[in-house]
């Protein structure tokens, strides 16, 4: 998204370059703001949920995008931008927080590592899907047309957040209580009929 909006802002919009970086701005915001409320959310969801919920939201925050043209009030434009920040740096959280569950303190540098390639790895295929995207739909359209600018690139925004969406099945394998030890959630509790066993079990 830091790669596509300036792209919409710009050539479809038709805002300055400084206009477009402004117009940037309410995402790291949201960013800031979630980080206040980030362990409450995983605490009370935990990582499993929030992983599946949060990722079909920023997908379709992209997608609300396809909503945004030339006749588009600013405030939509802030508005949309924080929910799409919000929603980026929650997912970039849970993801890179769920790397240190059931680490040991000795094993925290390597985990440190992996997470920091790992995200390093997102970002640049995020970039080269995004790039493949929109070049896919922009490429044979005359850019300095805002009539043609603009669909095209919401068309890449569509493509992108229904990709995002699907890729939400990712994190059906985790367990509920993945990221427990992280967030400090409760446990979930075992099955009914796995207590009443274990409990016979202990008895002398």
């Amino acid at each position: 998204m830091p790669f596509l909006l300036p792209l919409l802002y710009q050539l479809g919009l038709g805002f300055a370059p400084w206009q477009a970086g402004l117009l940037t701005m309410p995402q790291a915001l949201a960013a800031i703001g979630l980080k206040l409320i980030s362990r409450p959310v995983m605490k009370r969801f935990g990582h499993r949920r929030v992983l599946l919920g949060n990722t079909v939201f920023l997908g379709l925050t992209m997608m609300v995008f396809t909503q945004i043209d030339r006749g588009a009030p600013l405030a939509a434009i802030v508005g949309l931008s924080l929910a799409q920040g919000f929603f980026a740096s929650l997912q970039f959280t849970a993801i890179n927080s769920l790397v240190y569950a059931d680490i040991d303190d000795h094993d925290a540098s390597m985990a440190g590592s992996i997470s920091s390639t790992s995200q390093q790895l997102s970002l640049s295929f995020g970039v080269a899907v995004g790039s493949l995207t929109v070049a896919w739909f922009l490429g044979h359209v005359d850019q300095a047309n805002a009539t043609e600018t603009i669909p095209a690139l919401h068309k890449a925004f569509f493509t992108l957040g229904a990709i995002t969406i699907v890729s939400s099945l990712t994190f059906v394998g985790l367990h509920p209580a993945d990221g427990n030890n992280i967030s400090h959630r409760n446990p979930v509790p075992p099955p009914r009929g796995q207590v009443r066993a274990d409990s016979r079990a202990e008895l002398p």
